[in-house]
């Protein structure tokens, strides 16, 4: 055997340009309720009493005769409440003074806090506002349709435009989002009725873009991020994860920005602390302990403005 060996003249060390963490790749609760900057942590917001504004009053006016007068309604109770989400990692100063390349432990605690805070405002979406007994109409797939796993039976462009209709027929307009999780898209990309629809148009796979001008909707929202419930400490190799979005959809109608006497299924109220910032990120010092308290948060209420703006499907797969 040559003298020295390969494993005489080198000393493994941790490699600089590559390292592997997990992390979900988006996030779409933000998409479906805009996000309306405010200054105050609590305040109130009006809202117009609809039938006002559907009823048709206007008549004949005899010359030399005061027109019929009219008004509308409205509710100046409304409040909003924007409640702090945060979380806090510890970075000491022996662990930064002694970390090899790649770690950057203060650019790393700031990261993985950011998206522990995005997590929880998604999951706080889903858990409020992706489910039944919420909005305005439910439709349940089996039920009020054939579940679009079951591509013989099932029509989602006709379901689509029938639960479109319902909308317009609550509020005036016709939904332009919607979100669903990844388990029914899936299902949509594959459906003979959608990719018999585009055959002599398109080849390849669908987008999500496709599905949308299919839907008629402007804006097709996938939610295909996943979590756990495994308390800290357990194996990784027990770990599970199930998807946030399960396997549901939600049609709504939503302004694309915030914006005055518009319609819109719900906003995102965000409190400002920090200005021009949706969340904050901080850093404390902790002198006695030597180390570096690392916090982000935001302050937020996802709030339901207009529950028949919205249509929960659920079930749409099996």
């Amino acid at each position: 055997m040559p003298l020295p060996t390969v494993n005489d003249v080198h000393v493994d060390r941790l490699l600089t340009n590559v390292s592997i963490t997990y992390k979900n790749e988006k996030y779409i609760a933000d998409q479906i309720f805009p996000m309306v900057p405010v200054q105050k942590q609590s305040d109130l917001y009006v809202s117009y009493d609809q039938s006002f504004w559907f009823r048709d009053e206007a008549s004949l006016r005899a010359p030399g005769t005061l027109p019929k007068e009219t008004g509308y309604g409205v509710t100046t109770s409304n409040q909003y409440i924007c409640v702090e989400y945060a979380l806090a990692k510890r970075v000491s100063d022996e662990a930064r003074s002694n970390a090899d390349a790649p770690f950057n432990l203060e650019s790393e605690a700031v990261e993985f806090l950011t998206d522990k805070i995005m997590l929880r405002r998604e999951s706080q979406f889903v858990t409020d506002f992706f489910t039944t007994s919420v909005w305005g109409t439910d439709q349940t797939g089996g039920t009020d349709f054939t579940v679009w796993s079951n591509y013989g039976g099932s029509n989602p462009i006709v379901d689509v435009d029938g639960f479109r209709n319902t909308v317009r027929g609550k509020i005036g307009r016709n939904p332009n989002t919607l979100a669903v999780g990844a388990a029914v898209r899936l299902q949509l990309k594959n459906h003979p009725d959608l990719l018999d629809t585009i055959k002599y148009t398109q080849t390849g796979v669908i987008s999500d873009q496709l599905i949308a001008n299919l839907f008629s909707v402007d804006k097709f929202l996938v939610g295909d991020s996943i979590n756990t419930t495994a308390k800290e400490g357990t194996a990784e190799s027990s770990v599970t994860y199930s998807d946030v979005w399960g396997k549901h959809g939600l049609l709504v109608y939503v302004p694309s920005s915030p914006s005055l006497l518009t319609p819109a299924a719900g906003y995102t109220f965000v409190w400002q602390v920090i200005p021009q910032a949706f969340q904050y990120a901080r850093r404390d010092r902790e002198d006695r302990a030597r180390a570096d308290i690392f916090t982000v948060g935001s302050y937020f209420d996802q709030k339901l403005t207009a529950s028949n703006a919205g249509l929960f499907i659920s079930g749409a797969v099996a």
